[in-house]
């Protein structure tokens, strides 16, 4: 067989259907997904607590200090 009826086509993506319309090139899905994401995570506009931040702060020193567990390992008859 020669390499011309070998090969496979790629499917092109599909459009992306936005509130805006329908996104066709991959800047406007870029943009159209940038604007999805921007609406459900707003930026943080509660003031920092240093008292919240320290305690952050701390249980995350200790997470990453402490241990890791051994992972359990699988054995042949789990696999069968």
């Amino acid at each position: 067989m020669t390499k011309r009826v070998m090969r496979v086509p790629t499917p092109s993506p599909p459009p992306l259907v936005t509130p805006g319309g329908v996104a066709l090139s991959d800047s406007e899905k870029v943009e159209a997904l940038a604007d999805n994401l921007e609406a459900q995570f707003p930026p943080v506009t509660v003031p920092s607590v240093p008292a919240v931040i320290e305690m952050v702060d701390v249980t995350l020193r200790f997470h990453l200090m402490s241990p890791a567990n051994e992972p359990k390992l699988t054995n042949p008859e789990e696999v069968q």
